[in-house]
């Protein structure tokens, strides 16, 4: 029996899965296909909708991440996906490693006045959409991160027949930047007043980085600020000297549950002035209370951006306008 153990354990080490593209991928009829339900209007709503689907057989037991295509047109196309002049929209799953999707009601809503080309809310209302239910149409979308061609679209389009919206469109989410800045345009310097709800007044118009509006959703955020200077003459061998800052996505005091840091640790200062100049980028801890550093005699601008997806963070002296290339920023 041992040796019979053994045996079988070595053959499962020696055999490596292989890769299979699918060929096939479904997606369930809703149990409750004609249930109205009210599609929420606020970003923050957490009310969700679900679709359940098969996992495509790649050959072995993948990690797959799911979403799905929304459509008023029967068809589903997957191919048009802008959702400017397109007929179809791509839908976030709040599990994306979930073949039960859960779906923001507020992520549809958008989407049907993005599809019926509302324009604002006065639009919205003048054309009566409130007043309406419509008939929605959706595909799943299965793949699995960094295999390119492994995207697979489910063969057949399933339906909510009762769909109610009100207006609802995105708008650039925002983290807020603590510590020893000016916001240039205002005057106001922060000095660590603290993130709480008493200061939201003073962190809500002063001291916010936003997504830009062509990146909206995605947690990329960018904010240009001065480096309040600690001293006119810091010591460049003592940290406490460098005019420090962190992040906090929101108002909840110095929280860690809330707190994007350079490090774990309260008080830790990294600092970063050889790479300033330049252009530094590096690690965001989540949870984190550590500070970024930089030594400076007088105001000093500079421009950030935060990915909080991926834990990043770029630094740049000097303000400057922002691109990306997929996530990566430039400075131009």
């Amino acid at each position: 029996m041992a040796a019979l153990t053994l045996g079988l354990a070595s053959c499962g080490q020696e055999s490596d899965p292989k890769y299979n593209a699918p060929t096939t991928f479904t997606v369930a009829t809703p149990a409750l296909q004609n249930q109205e339900f009210l599609c929420a209007s606020e970003m923050t709503d957490p009310e969700t909708f679900n679709l359940f689907c098969t996992q495509p057989d790649y050959g072995y037991s993948a990690v797959c991440e799911y979403s799905a295509i929304v459509s008023l047109d029967p068809e589903c196309p997957t191919e048009d996906l802008q959702a400017v002049t397109g007929k179809s929209y791509a839908l976030e799953n709040t599990l994306p490693s979930s073949a039960a999707m859960a779906i923001k009601t507020f992520e549809l809503g958008v989407a049907v006045n993005q599809l019926l080309g509302v324009t604002d809310k006065e639009d919205f209302d003048a054309k009566g959409y409130g007043n309406q239910t419509f008939k929605c149409y959706f595909r799943a979308v299965c793949e699995i991160p960094g295999i390119e061609g492994s995207r697979i679209v489910s063969d057949n389009v399933v339906s909510y027949n009762l769909v109610r919206i009100q207006y609802a469109e995105k708008k650039p989410a925002w983290i807020y930047i603590v510590g020893n800045v000016q916001n240039p345009e205002t005057g106001v310097v922060d000095d660590f007043k603290g993130p709480s709800v008493a200061n939201y007044d003073h962190y809500y118009n002063n001291f916010r980085m936003e997504e830009p509006a062509n990146m909206i959703g995605q947690k990329l955020y960018v904010g240009q600020f001065n480096i309040n200077p600690k001293s006119a003459t810091p010591d460049l061998n003592n940290v406490d000297d460098t005019s420090q800052f962190r992040f906090f996505t929101e108002l909840l005091g110095w929280s860690t549950e809330a707190s994007l840091g350079s490090a774990e640790g309260d008080f830790y200062v990294l600092p970063i002035a050889d790479k300033f100049d330049a252009g530094y980028s590096g690690d965001v801890v989540a949870h984190g209370l550590g500070n970024w550093g930089v030594w400076v005699s007088e105001l000093t601008p500079m421009t950030v951006v935060v990915d909080q997806v991926n834990l990043k963070i770029y630094v740049k002296e000097g303000f400057h306008d922002v691109t990306f290339v997929g996530r990566d920023p430039e400075f131009n």
